[in-house]
């Protein structure tokens, strides 16, 4: 593990363990969403160590861990672990193995951000704590309706391009903050929005919206299936010209992607209807599941790419962010989030999908058991696993696909619904492949990882030959 006292963490802030002073401090409230998750394990002892560290995280940590903007992601492990009914001790090992990452929090500036001039600092990260005093003093202000203060800004034609950048990091902050129903992770999360650059321009999510939406009016949409769509949008990405030498995050192919979304983008409809909303995140999720377990080609170890599998964890947010939402933003804000999703495995090379009959079983114990053979419950595996990984992202994984389980579960099949174009998916398989694929921890040095065998996630051009030639075969 890294050295606590080395350079990375010198001049951090801190606190002692048994400082509880932090929580009035910081202002820091762990409330409940009605559809977060919320596993036996629980208890007044663990909710008080979950408040007190995630108060120190508010208080002593900066919002991005480097200078390239990597994200803190302290308290996404802490909360997601917690939420699984994680022990205390656990809780400080995450927050102990995190804070040895982070970078120590800015000292807030004499600018006085406001109503009138927030959009003048847009994209200045040096300003992030003069946002988060602004939007923590919005929502105390606004008392018990503070979750209005959440789609008054981030559907700001100037702020949803920068929420809807980052690989999805604010939207997941976000999340989080309305989860666990934060004040103070909320105004964190506002803030990080307003820190990032935007996705594209300001027209580029509100026109593809309005021209989707007028397509429904007239009649001339075309409703296809996001699986249809992948399957359009790799047979043209060769002929687009996003090319393996650009990698994933060149700009160029950044660029390309966003067109290729842009144009297709429009094919997949999402109706200002709830029912018809809850279909289409139903759709989404199970088609980006599919995306994120089944890119690795025949012959080769499993491969799990990092953007979708952020793709995949962003949307367990959804029917969270529902809840404080309108019927319109709802279908705005999940059409959005395909749209980043296609831009995404547009600029990865739009790889082919390889789905096996493990993908998508019905009954997922006849593929999945545990170290003891058939398990009555595998998920109590799955949950335990997850809760001592420490990779900081497996857990929001596991997350995202239990929701999924029980979304499929509890689907109504009904031969005129639009839940038809949900594809199947094994849950519980790809759960378990996530686990079992991903073994480097996030608290150590990476090289130091590598030579012991261990594997993370997987970053490049999928869709591409180049790609594989390094790749270990089985």
């Amino acid at each position: 593990m890294m050295d606590t006292a080395g350079s990375r963490t010198k001049g951090l802030p801190t606190h002692d363990d048994s400082d509880y002073s932090v929580i009035k401090k910081s202002g820091m409230e762990l409330g409940h969403a009605s559809s977060g998750m919320l596993l036996p394990g629980i208890d007044g002892k663990t909710r008080k160590e979950a408040v007190r560290l995630c108060a120190r995280d508010y208080l002593e940590h900066h919002v991005f861990f480097n200078h390239m903007h990597f994200h803190n992601h302290l308290n996404h492990h802490l909360l997601a672990v917690f939420s699984m009914g994680g022990s205390s001790k656990r809780l400080q090992e995450i927050f102990d193995g995190n804070r040895q990452m982070q970078r120590p929090a800015m000292p807030k500036h004499q600018t006085e951000i406001s109503a009138r001039n927030f959009v003048d600092y847009l994209s200045k990260e040096e300003n992030y704590p003069d946002y988060v005093a602004f939007f923590r003093k919005e929502v105390e202000a606004a008392g018990d309706k503070w979750h209005e203060v959440v789609p008054k800004y981030i559907f700001n034609r100037h702020v949803f391009p920068c929420f809807m950048n980052g690989i999805f990091h604010p939207l997941i902050q976000l999340g989080y903050g309305l989860e666990f129903d934060s004040k103070a992770i909320t105004a964190t999360a506002l803030a990080q929005a307003c820190v990032h650059g935007p996705y594209a321009d300001e027209t580029y999510f509100s026109d593809s919206f309005e021209e989707m939406s007028a397509s429904m009016a007239n009649g001339t949409a075309k409703d296809l299936s996001l699986v249809q769509i992948l399957d359009m949008l790799r047979d043209e990405r060769m002929a687009a010209g996003i090319k393996y030498e650009d990698a994933v995050s060149g700009s160029e192919n950044v660029a390309l992607g966003r067109k290729l979304a842009s144009k297709y983008g429009g094919l997949w409809t999402v109706d200002a209807d709830n029912a018809a909303i809850n279909a289409k995140y139903e759709e989404l999720l199970s088609t980006v599941a599919l995306l994120y377990v089944s890119t690795t080609r025949p012959g080769y170890k499993q491969v799990l790419d990092f953007s979708t599998m952020h793709c995949l964890t962003s949307l367990y947010f959804m029917p969270i962010y529902f809840e404080v939402l309108s019927t319109e933003q709802k279908a705005r804000l999940l059409h959005a989030h395909c749209m980043a999703v296609l831009n995404i495995y547009s600029a990865g090379g739009a790889p082919q999908l390889f789905v096996t009959p493990e993908h998508t079983a019905e009954d997922a114990r006849k593929v999945v058991s545990g170290p003891h053979g058939e398990s009555n419950n595998p998920w109590l595996e799955i949950f335990n696993d997850a809760i001592n990984h420490d990779d900081i992202h497996a857990p929001k994984v596991v997350r995202t696909l239990w929701r999924g389980n029980i979304l499929s579960a509890l689907q109504k099949q009904n031969k005129n619904s639009t839940r038809q174009k949900t594809p199947p998916v094994n849950w519980l398989y790809i759960a378990r492949t996530t686990l079992d694929t991903i073994t480097m921890s996030s608290f150590y040095e990476r090289g130091d990882e590598r030579n012991k065998g261990t594997r993370f996630w997987d970053r490049g051009m999928l869709g591409y030959d180049q790609f594989w030639e390094n790749r270990e075969k089985i």
